[in-house]
Formats: structure tokens, sequence, C-alpha cells
């Protein structure tokens, strides 16, 4: 029997044969404690694929992809094991297996999307590891696969039955467009990057890393779900209101939070197949804006999110391409989703035989940078918080869960306090007090000054300086510093004056720090409007005296370091990202062969990006090698841009690159 794939289905075909070796599936287990055999718990497990065709299904490739529906005898993956585990410890043993031996892409032409793995630990105790591929398994679908599997255990294996019905999916195109109309007036052009917690710094990884169960406690809890009940919102909608409100605190204004719903209608409930859409949704949050408002609010976020539940998520995403030249498949709505999917209690019981289900295993799926995925439980609620490295380091991730906790119990303490007024600021302390009469120090030249005393070597020119708007961190440089020479950047602020200086390392792999803040000048990281920043959050360097912030944008790590990024007039918001020139710039900088290196970005409806880099005397300069080499280091989420090589960087009397006179060269 062959059988279309549904939108969401053939949406996610889509991304798996554009990214083969993404992990688009999950786990869930169960202990089952009790005398039961391998072959009882797999006709158990035959039973549940033979009452549910997209078990057992394979994908045929063609004209459109297709579901080609097996025999269960044919395609069941089943597998005993043994897993030494000790009692009480067994569930957490058998999740480490699955995800370091189990996790990997899946080939849905050859393999249907459910695996089975039984493992042994001991007399009379088994854990069930079930893996599903999301084509055709989602978050509700593991309750109901729980039921029938329970059953089938109790009651044994049944005659083969014909193939049940599968569910109908109806046309969706007028509300396909109704969808796409919303987000063409949202402004996603201009939506800025998500700012998140930081402590070291972040990597390329693409793994999912999950957190630590966190408790929400009873009384927060209660609090919160009479305050929903006067508002008029659920429970899950405070959720999201208090999550809102701890992006928010890290400087966050206007947002888009990712929200799965069940799109199951009564006659589909008890179907096991994927009815679950991710729908994005917008937040704006004002600094004066009360929880209680707040509140309102995402109740009328949602409610949109309800409207829009059946359009799948991708297609959005391709028709704001397709049609109106908007690109926003990474940054806007990729970033973070929060999900609450509801816990079933009933699921059955079989006699001599005990169970113990997990149903919070880590998502091995990319689906975002963070998901929050929240359950609740009795008259408490609980958590975790699954996230990417490229997003979030160890630190930061417990650092939001510890902010989502705290923050819940304030809020619902003081509904009616304005939001900025719970902030946790950080203010780095004066290093000493300023000398009497001493005038502070200007930068004692520009970076090709630093570059040439570098070329000579640290044995004629043991110190360089430059400002620190103009350093590049290219191979000369650090070998330069390698050397044993000094690279010395002074950071001084057009308005504020002089914040310190850098002493450059090149072994530093996090960008420059501020190894000596001007004395008797406490440092702060501010939003706009010279609002403080908690520690770990990236903003604008100001100091405590001053109303508003400076020109350089920085974070104050968890060792109070203060780590400077770019200055701020360069930095532009595009489609959910921040992208900082001063990053993209010393990405370049450090290539093989890179004297100099420079990024200008303009406004030609979509966001236009152009590269240029000044190779090194002797170094190969055909342009089709430096595409590639640019390319290859581009940061992740970019627009890609376009790569001119140069003979030299137009350069102001000060040193500084002439941004005007580049930019016009690279129109030729």
């Amino acid at each position: 029997m062959f059988v279309r794939l549904s939108p969401g289905q053939e949406a996610m075909w889509l991304e798996q044969q554009l990214h083969p070796g993404s992990i688009n599936g999950g786990f869930l287990s169960v202990l089952i404690r009790g005398g039961v055999s391998g072959e009882r718990v797999r006709a158990a497990c035959l039973d549940v694929c033979e009452d549910h065709p997209q078990l057992r299904g394979l994908v045929v490739e063609g004209a459109e992809a297709r579901m080609v529906i097996r025999p269960a005898p044919d395609v069941l993956q089943f597998e005993e094991l043994e897993l030494a585990a000790v009692p009480g410890q067994e569930l957490s043993a058998a999740r480490d297996w699955y995800r370091a031996h189990r996790v990997g892409p899946w080939d849905l032409t050859t393999r249907s999307p459910i695996t089975f793995s039984l493992l042994a630990h001991g007399k009379d105790r088994h854990t069930l590891v079930v893996g599903v591929h999301h084509i055709a398994f989602d978050g509700r679908s593991k309750f109901v696969f729980a039921r029938h599997f329970l059953r089938a255990l109790a009651t044994g294996p049944r005659p083969s039955r014909e193939n049940h019905a599968l569910p109908e999916h109806p046309a969706i195109d007028e509300e396909l467009d109704d969808v796409v109309q919303y987000w063409l007036t949202a402004g996603l052009l201009d939506l800025p990057g998500l700012v998140l917690p930081r402590s070291a710094g972040t990597d390329e990884d693409a793994a999912v890393r999950p957190t630590p169960r966190f408790d929400l406690p009873a009384e927060h809890c209660a609090r919160l779900r009479e305050l929903t009940r006067r508002t008029g919102v659920s429970f899950f909608t405070g959720l999201v209101a208090c999550a809102a409100a701890v992006l928010h605190g890290y400087g966050n204004r206007r947002f888009v939070l990712g929200i799965p719903v069940d799109t199951s209608v009564p006659g589909t409930r008890d179907h096991i197949g994927l009815q679950v859409n991710v729908v994005p949704c917008l937040m704006e949050v004002t600094p004066q804006t009360t929880f209680r408002e707040l509140l309102a609010a995402a109740g009328e976020a949602l409610g949109l999110v309800h409207r829009h539940r059946r359009v799948p998520f991708s297609w959005v995403l391709r028709e704001l391409r397709r049609r109106h030249g908007v690109d926003v498949s990474q940054g806007a709505f990729d970033r973070i989703g929060v999900s609450y999917p509801s816990v079933a209690r009933d699921l059955g019981e079989v006699a001599g035989l005990e169970f113990d289900w997990d149903f919070f295993a880590p998502n091995s799926t990319r689906s975002f940078d963070l998901i929050l995925q929240l359950r609740r439980e009795g008259d408490a609620a609980y958590g975790r918080l699954d996230f990417t490295p490229a997003a979030l380091d160890q630190a930061g991730a417990r650092r939001l869960t510890a902010d989502l906790t705290r923050l819940l119990g304030a809020l619902t303490d003081r509904p009616d306090a304005p939001l900025h007024t719970f902030a946790e600021p950080y203010v780095r302390p004066a290093e000493g007090p300023v000398a009497a009469g001493e005038a502070p120090p200007v930068a004692r030249g520009s970076f090709p000054g630093l570059a040439a005393a570098a070329a000579t070597g640290p044995a004629l020119a043991p110190v360089a300086h430059c400002p620190v708007e103009q350093f590049l961190p290219t191979s000369a440089v650090a070998a330069y510093r390698r050397a044993g020479g000094r690279v010395l950047l002074d950071v001084v602020d057009p308005a504020l004056g002089r914040l310190g200086g850098c002493d450059w390392r090149a072994q530093d792999p996090y960008g420059l720090r501020l190894t000596d803040p001007a004395p008797g000048r406490p440092l702060r990281v501010t939003d706009p409007e010279g609002r403080t920043l908690p520690r770990g959050i990236a903003g604008l360097l100001g100091v405590g005296d001053a109303p508003r912030p400076g020109a350089f944008r920085a974070w104050i790590d968890a060792d109070g370091r203060v780590r400077l990024l770019g200055t701020a007039d360069r930095v532009r918001q595009w489609v959910g990202r921040t992208l900082d020139p001063a990053e993209a710039e010393a990405v370049l900088a450090a290539l093989p062969g890179v004297e100099e290196a420079a990024v200008v970005t303009g406004d030609g409806g979509a966001l236009r990006v152009r590269a240029a880099v000044v190779p090194t005397a002797g170094t190969d300069a055909d342009p089709r090698v430096w595409r590639r080499a640019v390319r290859r280091a581009w940061p992740t989420g970019w627009p890609p841009p376009t790569v001119h090589v140069l003979g030299g960087l137009p350069r102001l009397a000060s040193g500084q690159v002439d941004g005007g006179a580049l930019a016009a060269a690279l129109e030729k």
C-alpha cells in the first residue's frame, strides 16, 4: 500500500534530503520489572506496528515522495542486548547507551521509522528503548504507543489486522496565505538577534546537549495558576510569559518563540504518526510591561499560534523565500522553542509486571538552538533545556534555567511591577582611584603601524600599539606575539574617554579582553537605553557614572573580565541575527596568507555583505581561491558574501579604514 506524505512529513523528508547527516529523531524507554521474555516483548512491539501503518512505512522517492506500507514482520527492528546497571539506575544507563551507540542518521528508504532495543540488566530487570524518527512519530504518539504496548503485553498477540485508515489532510492553501501575510508585515528583516547568557564562549558544534531536570516549586506554580485563571489564560501561557520575561532580562525586546502544537482531531488522537507542528510566535516586551500585562500578551500570541497550527513551519519559510525574497531559514525562527506536551497518567497495567516510563529523554533533533521543555506534575512543574553549543555553553544553559526558576517566584509575587525592576544588574567594581591631574593616554598608532612594527620582530620593536577598533588578529601579528612581542590595544571611547587597554594574546579564543581597565571607572554593560544588563549578556560598554552607553560592544564573563566585541555603529540586525562585521573580519584576518581584511554591509532590498581580503606578498591572489577560503571560514548564519581581492585597503590619515572609499572600490 502506498500513501502520500502529509504536509508535515513532506517538509521533514525535504529537510532530510537537504541535510542527510542530520538526526531527526528521538527516543523513549520503559523499565520492566518482573518475569518477561524477550519474545513476549517483541510480540507486543510487533502488535503495535501492526496497528499503526506509518511505523512500518518506507519512503519511496519519485515525482512525489510517498510511503510504502510494508508488513510488520518484514520491517520490524528488534534487538536484545545485555547492559549492566545497578537497581535504580537502569533508565539512566539505557539513556546513555542509546545516545552513545544508536543515535545517528536515519535512512528512511531502507529502515522503518521505529526501532526497539531490549536491554537486560539482571534477573527480572529489562529496559525497552524505543528509537523513533519524527516523520511517523510525535510527542503525543509516545503515550499512544505506551497504552497499546501495555495492552498487547497483557493480552498477547492478535491475528493480523487490516490496515487502519490513515488520517486525511485537508487543503491549507488559504491558511498558508494568511500566515505568510502576517509575517510579511511583522518586520522580519529588522528582527534583532537573540541575546543569550555567555560564560566563556560558544563553538560551531550542532549536537544537542541537555541540562539536568530543574523543578519549579509548587508554591510558585500555585500563584501562577491563580494569576492565569484571573487573566483568562492557560497555565502554559503563564510559563511562556515567564520565559519571555527571562529573555527580556537579557536585553531582548522583540523575539520569536517556536511553539510545538498538536494538530490531531478526535478521530486521530489514537493514531501514531506526525500530528505536531511548530508554529512561530512573535513576542514584544518593553521594560515597563508588568507580568500581568505580559500574561495577556502571551495569551494573544498563543491564540494566533492556534489559528496557524495546521500550516507546516517549512512551508512558511518556503513561501517567504520563493514569492517574496525573504530568507529566514536561519536566525528568526530557529533560535528558541517552548514545549509543553500533555503527560498521560493512566496508561494501563499488566499483571505481575511493574513499569517505569521515561518520556523525558533528551532529543537528538536540532529543531532549535534551544528548546525549553516544560511539564506539569501535580501541583508543581519541571523542565529541561536542550541546547546546541553553537548557542550556549553549559554554564550559560544552567544560568537560563536558574533565571527561569528565580523569576517565576518573583513575577508571581509582584505581578504588577514593571519587568525592569526584576533585573539583577552587574557593575564591575572600581579598580582604584584615578591619580589627580593624570591625563588619560591616547592611542599611539594605527593598525598599519602595528603591523609594520610586528614585521620587524620583537627584537627591534618589543611593543606595538594601536586602537582596538582597528586591530586585526592576522597570522603575522600572532607570530609576533608568540615570538615575545607585546600587542597593546587602547580602548578609548569617543564619548566616555579612556576605558582601559588590552594586552592581546593570540591564544585567547573568545576575543579581546580588557586586561587593564582604567582605574576608578566601574564598567558596566547596558542596553541601548542605558539599563545595566546582567553579567554574561552582550551589550554596550559604559561606565557607572555615565547615563548613556558608549560606542563599544562587550560582555562581562563569569570571572568579571570585560570581553570586547565590535563597535556599535557597525552592527546590523538581520532576520533574527546580530551581524558584527568585526567578528567576520577577525575570522578572515586569521586565514593564512591574509595581510588585511574588511567587511562592508549595505542595503539593496536584502542585506548585502561584501568581504575584501588583501593577500600577503607572494600569496596567490586568484579570486576563485579566496572565494572558497572565505566562504569556508564565514560565520554560521550570515548571508553569503561577495568576495573581493585587493592590493590594499583605503585608509584615512588616522590609519582607520576609509569605509566610504572601500565601499566605492567594491562596487567597481
